[in-house]
Order: structure tokens, then sequence, then C-alpha cells
């Protein structure tokens, strides 16, 4: 289970970056929170194909790699 989890986290970081480097948003807070809709459509997907990991398995994790992203972007 620590392994489903860890590669979740993993993968919602990159996702996260990747999601924000790529919006086309000028704004910074469009862009967070067009990040912020992406994600949550991405754990979506990931609880779908991943019938070991439910969302009480990632829901901390998720809101706090979240907040980690948010406040590395200094804002």
């Amino acid at each position: 289970m620590n392994d489903l989890l860890e590669k979740f986290e993993s993968e919602l970081r990159a996702f996260l970056e990747f999601s924000y480097n790529s919006s086309e948003k000028q704004d910074t807070v469009e862009r967070f929170n067009e990040t912020e809709k992406a994600a949550f459509e991405f754990v979506y997907n990931s609880l779908l194909n991943a019938p070991d990991l439910i969302a009480r398995d990632v829901e901390v994790s998720t809101q706090r790699i979240i907040d980690e992203f948010i406040r590395s972007k200094d804002i």
C-alpha cells in the first residue's frame, strides 16, 4: 500500500508542475485554479485505475501536496 501511495504522490507532484507550467493563463490565481481543477480530475482518474487505493487513502496527501505546491510558487 505504501508503494502505491508513494507512486500516486510522485505522479501528482509531477502532474501539478506540468499542468501549471503548460497553462496559457497569464493570471497566477487563474493558473492555480485551473491546475487545482485538473489535479482533482487526476486524483479521480487515478482512483479509478488503482483498485487498491480509495479516496480516504489519498485525501490527506492530496491536500498536503497541493498546499506545498502553492507555497512553492511563492504566492
